[in-house]
């Protein structure tokens, strides 16, 4: 999921927030900045944000004593905050990008994802030549945005996440999203009107956690973490709980909403 910012210009600017002295206090917190319709990775639970992400952040406080704080935003807004400062860390399903390398440092990848196209199983997209010049929905400022600019060339339709743009999928207000196969899969789950397309419709992608430039410390910290997470396979159980709690609350969803 994970936004490719436009211009280098823009990167720039960003990039040098940083240098301005903007850098969060140290209270014996660690803030994490996301977007909480993400699932498994990030999702609401009873009001609190929960998921892989918060998992392996948790876990990165821990190591360094600190009290991990969460925060919610949309996802044009996750980047810069740790660019300016705001956030210590940003983990939103976040993809690796060169563009993105350049006003932020990454972790080692901990997930292997990729972009496909959800549709209605009575009017499937198999192929991203399919779906040129049809309605598409996309979370906005992701790869998915990027790749129906880019390879498409077209301008899809926006939204803050993707469970919005399957909504509006359902509704008739688009002809199909792309989106990560991960939260696309829990965007449908158990519902037999859509279809998901069985292959990426764009290159491989691999997630990790981005900080602001300079921090080297803390980056060992953080790729120690998911190292030792990746080896024990807790980032593989993480993802299956999640998968299967926010299963469980879509479908208290769909029962309070008979």
């Amino acid at each position: 999921m994970n936004k490719l910012f436009a211009r280098s210009t823009a990167l720039a600017g960003l990039a040098a927030l940083a240098l301005c002295g903007c850098a969060k206090k140290d209270d014996g917190t660690i803030t994490m900045i996301t977007e909480s319709g993400f699932a498994p990775y990030e999702y609401l639970d009873g009001g609190n944000i929960v998921g892989v992400d918060v998992d392996i952040c948790e876990a990165v406080a821990a190591k360094l004593g600190k009290k991990l704080v969460v925060q919610d935003a949309k996802f044009d807004a996750v980047i810069p905050s740790v660019i300016s400062g705001k956030a210590d860390l940003a983990a939103a399903g976040i993809t690796v990008t060169e563009d993105r390398k350049q006003s932020v440092d990454f972790s080692i990848p901990y997930v292997k994802s990729g972009i496909v196209i959800i549709s209605a199983k009575d009017a499937p997209y198999k192929t991203a030549d399919e779906v040129k010049g049809k309605k598409i929905g996309v979370q906005s400022g992701t790869t998915s945005d990027t790749f129906c600019v880019d390879v498409l060339k077209q301008e899809p339709e926006r939204f803050d996440n993707p469970p919005t743009a399957v909504a509006a999928l359902k509704s008739g207000k688009i002809d199909c999203v792309i989106a990560d196969i991960d939260p696309a899969k829990n965007c449908v789950k158990g519902d037999d009107s859509v279809f998901i397309s069985s292959d990426f419709v764009g290159e491989p992608e691999e997630f990790a956690i981005a900080i602001r430039k300079g921090q080297p410390e803390l980056l060992a910290t953080i790729n120690a973490v998911i190292g030792e997470m990746l080896e024990s396979g807790a980032v593989e159980a993480a993802k299956a709980r999640h998968d299967a709690r926010y299963a469980e609350l879509r479908g208290a969803e769909e029962e309070a909403a008979e």
